[in-house]
């Protein structure tokens, strides 16, 4: 396959990792695609809204992790309620990423960014309106037709359950498909606010969901039960609309209009078309992997989206975030078709995502058992359930490499508006997933479908090396040589964490407190980090002194620039 040259300075460049966190309805806050909006920004704008952003996106996924903890110390591991709470989720949550969820951002940030350069602003605001209506107008009647069809639909999803939990996973989802209307308009919100270069509502709203179910979950589950969760979700996503409502009305970016015959409409339609399919692939594997779940024991369902949850942990902080710093000046380069420029920044992103999240694989496979029950050992979790969760968590992580990796992967494709490449890969994905687990599930269970879903991801990373090393024309060969010192370094300073963690463990052995899963974790922590450092700067890794620059960058930036208001 021959180079394809990169495009023209006129080309809009995106980039994509989702923030909405680890969210079952993903309240997607607009991180995936603000490298075009971000690009526009210089100085102090640039440092306050990767300042903001990534606040979002850490906050995002800590109350995600917070969230399903506290469902879980609420209704315990062995609960069917909570699972079919779950499983509740898979109808709506469909119908949302097929309409709306990141390829509403993906579509339509560019498209407005391209509308604002060229001085119509009226016009991308008529855009934005478009599409907020327009949304509307296809995600009710959907869901209203869904309501009539969860019946038929549900026994579908969770063929396991017995008829008790199947009517009340029935009317968890004909409650919840409120949601994805609320959801599917606040990402419209947010694509419109990101595309001005408005960052602060937009972060914020996914944080307003999630608070949202955890607020409800405390005060209204002893009241109404599991329905608690439901109504909860559905608080929550109009929390997230109206989160943002004041800088949208503010901004004058919504009126009641529908103009279907403005070209932009139809430019938007057509890129949401692939990144839409892709997304819902990628919900098919979850609905399979439902169908298997639910077949289980009661307990497994959450158990699994527990541990899952957990998972999306480190994929938010480290992926999303670096990918964020990094992207600007990467989208930059390729719209203005430096392609030497460009190729050196896809090579210094990917050995920075390396140089981090290699060793962290290593350290939280050593500090597993400590790691789970510092997260979920609360409330009616006790030790027991915990350890059942420990080798689902254990197989999930050797999938964390792969997931990181094409959060910054895919948006080398999508800067150029190419959603093809992507979502080709995500549908090989999907097919790995899908077959693996048929494979492996027989014979291992949750840990089956925990491998299955990093063989789909290390699959899709594959594709997408290989296309992204044609189309850029970089060797591979020294990223490869610099991946093996990353993991030298690593083996030795998980290895010594988990020498750290034993030790103590056996010094203070006997009792399951969050003090004791923190003197473990602390100090395995603090050691094996210094032992990478010193690996690092024994073997002079260049990756150690870009990222104390980066690091020095941030805060130099952050202190001279902390008017924040303007966002």
């Amino acid at each position: 396959m021959p180079r394809v040259p990169l495009p023209s300075r006129r080309a809009s460049a995106i980039a994509t990792s989702d923030v909405g966190g680890d969210v079952m309805l993903t309240a997607d806050g607009g991180a995936s695609d603000l490298g075009a909006s971000l690009s526009r920004l210089s100085g102090r704008g640039l440092a306050i809204a990767g300042v903001v952003v990534m606040s979002g996106v850490i906050l995002s996924r800590l109350l995600g992790w917070a969230r399903t903890a506290v469902l879980y110390a609420q209704f315990g591991a062995e609960s069917r309620p909570l699972d079919a709470f779950y499983a509740a989720f898979q109808v709506p949550d469909l119908l949302f990423q097929l309409i709306a969820a990141g390829a509403i951002g993906s579509a339509l940030i560019p498209v407005v960014s391209a509308l604002i350069a060229g001085g119509e602003d009226e016009r991308a605001r008529r855009l934005i309106s478009t599409m907020t209506n327009l949304v509307v107008l296809v995600i009710a009647p959907l869901a209203a037709v869904t309501w009539l069809l969860s019946p038929v639909l549900v026994p579908l999803i969770a063929p396991g359950f017995q008829p008790a939990d199947m009517a009340v996973t029935i009317e968890l989802t004909r409650l919840m498909l409120l949601s994805p209307i609320l959801l599917a308009v606040g990402a419209v919100m947010a694509a419109g606010l990101n595309a001005h270069g408005m960052f602060g509502a937009p972060a914020l709203a996914p944080n307003v969901y999630n608070i949202g179910i955890i607020v409800a979950a405390i005060v209204l589950t002893p009241f109404l039960g599991v329905m608690a969760l439901a109504w909860g979700v559905v608080l929550g996503a109009m929390g997230s609309v109206l989160a943002q409502a004041l800088p949208i009305l503010r901004s004058q970016l919504y009126e009641p209009l529908l103009d279907l015959h403005d070209p932009a409409v139809r430019e938007t339609l057509l890129l949401m078309g692939p990144r839409a399919l892709g997304l819902g692939a990628t919900q098919l594997v979850f609905v399979v992997l439902m169908m298997f779940t639910s077949t289980l024991p009661k307990g497994d369902v959450s158990m699994f989206r527990a541990v899952f949850v957990a998972l999306q942990i480190p994929v938010g902080l480290i992926g999303v975030p670096l990918g964020i710093i990094l992207l600007p000046p990467l989208s930059q380069a390729f719209a203005l078709g430096h392609q030497d420029r460009f190729r050196g920044l896809v090579d210094q992103s990917l050995r920075m995502l390396l140089f981090v999240i290699i060793p962290m694989t290593g350290f939280l496979l050593a500090v597993a058992a400590p790691t789970i029950a510092l997260l979920y050992q609360y409330g009616k979790i006790g030790v027991s359930d915990a350890a059942t969760m420990v080798p689902v968590y254990a197989a999930f992580l050797l999938g964390l490499i792969a997931h990181v990796m094409i959060s910054l992967l895919a948006p080398v494709f999508y800067a150029g508006k190419d959603t093809r490449t992507p979502v080709t890969a995500a549908l090989l994905a999907v097919a790995v997933d899908i077959g693996a687990a048929v494979v492996l599930f027989p014979f291992f269970g949750l840990v089956g479908l925990a491998l299955a879903i990093g063989l789909g991801a290390w699959a899709e990373l594959i594709l997408l090396v290989a296309l992204m090393e044609r189309r850029i024309g970089f060797d591979l060969r020294p990223l490869l040589r610099h991946s093996l010192s990353f993991a030298g370094g690593g083996c030795v300073a998980s290895a010594a964490a988990y020498m750290t963690a034993r030790f103590i463990d056996q010094q203070v052995g006997g009792t399951a407190s969050v003090i004791q899963q923190l003197s473990e974790l602390v100090p395995a922590g603090l050691i094996g980090l210094v032992v990478y450092l010193a690996w690092a700067r024994l073997f002079r890794l260049p990756e150690l002194q870009a990222a104390l620059g980066m690091a020095r960058s941030l805060v130099r930036r952050r202190q001279a620039q902390p008017e924040a208001d303007e966002l």
